[in-house]
């Protein structure tokens, strides 16, 4: 691609004090088998040489933008955004790798299904931990995961420029560090979001990101979910929205009526759906008496045996059982 050209797709990148790892995120780009693209990395006023390991590439496909001063994570994304020329918008993290046909693959997925706006692909997770995520891939399904935490992998995410730009879908700073999550519970009103379970991004932990360190996130998780449901359900009294998510964030329960109270819960939600229709009944129902299931296991593995809630046991699967009592 020459500077004339109009790129198929712009990859984000926002950079902030990762000198020791953005060689190896922008050499991940560089190394890609698609490659009309332009790369928009955006400094958000490093202090260490984050930008003197960057301005070290000289492919033309590479634009830098310097902040004068320091912005936050979804302001510096929204720049990107608005520089964008691409038809495609794909994210990338300045510590990461993108495996070399992540491009193609998403790319190819996305031209060979119209009626899909965003996909993310599997994640593998590297340094101090180790795991893969993959989520769901039916776009019904991605809604009603958006009850309980961001049901698409923010950093592996590549979406249809003009899909979210006529739906004025921006990132919001007042939601960070959450911004990705609200971005997503907005989208789901306009947009189809899916995951492919293809491995194509490797996602560095070094134990100073800060989703995990800052003690905001549980307050913007909670207004997300809060909002998306007042749009989703509009039948649910404010009561019920704030039970629902009360009752997600709450963690371990310690009694048999608290548990109890999360059926009756998530029955309400049923209700409502019958009245908004928003999301497809069968799965909601389905995904909810899961939830329900894996509360009640949890409950009982921690609680002392105690006859009283025998009843609880049979909301349990057969499998379920045995791991209770092996």
């Amino acid at each position: 691609m020459n500077n004339t050209q109009i790129p198929v797709v712009s990859i984000i990148m926002p950079v902030y004090n990762v000198e020791k790892y953005v060689t190896e995120a922008i050499d991940s780009i560089l190394s890609q088998t698609y490659t009309d693209f332009e790369l928009i990395i955006l400094d958000d006023c490093s202090t260490d040489n984050s930008v003197e390991e960057i301005i070290k590439f000289k492919d033309p496909r590479i634009v830098v933008h310097r902040n004068i001063e320091n912005i936050g994570l979804a302001e510096n994304l929204n720049i990107g955004l608005r520089l964008a020329k691409g038809k495609y918008i794909a994210r990338m993290d300045g510590d990461d790798i993108s495996l070399p046909e992540r491009l193609r693959i998403q790319i190819e997925y996305l031209d060979t299904h119209s009626d899909i706006d965003l996909c993310s692909c599997a994640m593998e997770m590297f340094g101090t931990e180790h795991q893969v995520w993959i989520r769901d891939t039916d776009p019904e399904q991605v809604k009603i995961t958006m009850l309980f935490f961001s049901p698409v992998l923010h950093a592996s995410s590549i979406w249809r420029r003009e899909s979210f730009s006529k739906s004025n879908l921006y990132y919001n700073q007042d939601a960070f560090p959450a911004e990705d999550y609200d971005l997503w519970s907005r989208a789901a009103f306009t947009c189809q979001l899916t995951n492919i379970p293809n491995m194509l991004y490797r996602y560095r932990i070094h134990g100073i990101q800060v989703t995990k360190t800052d003690k905001r996130a549980g307050e913007k998780v909670s207004q997300i979910q809060m909002n998306y449901l007042r749009k989703a359900l509009p039948s649910l009294t404010e009561e019920n929205i704030r039970l629902f998510v009360n009752k997600n964030l709450q963690g371990l329960y310690e009694t048999k009526e608290q548990v109890q109270e999360l059926k009756t819960v998530y029955k309400t939600l049923l209700k409502a759906n019958k009245t908004d229709v928003f999301f497809n009944a069968k799965l909601l129902k389905n995904s909810l008496y899961k939830y329900y299931r894996n509360t009640v296991f949890d409950f009982l593995l921690n609680a002392p045996f105690n006859l009283k809630d025998w009843n609880l046991y049979f909301e349990l699967r057969s499998r379920q059982w045995i791991k209770l009592f092996i």
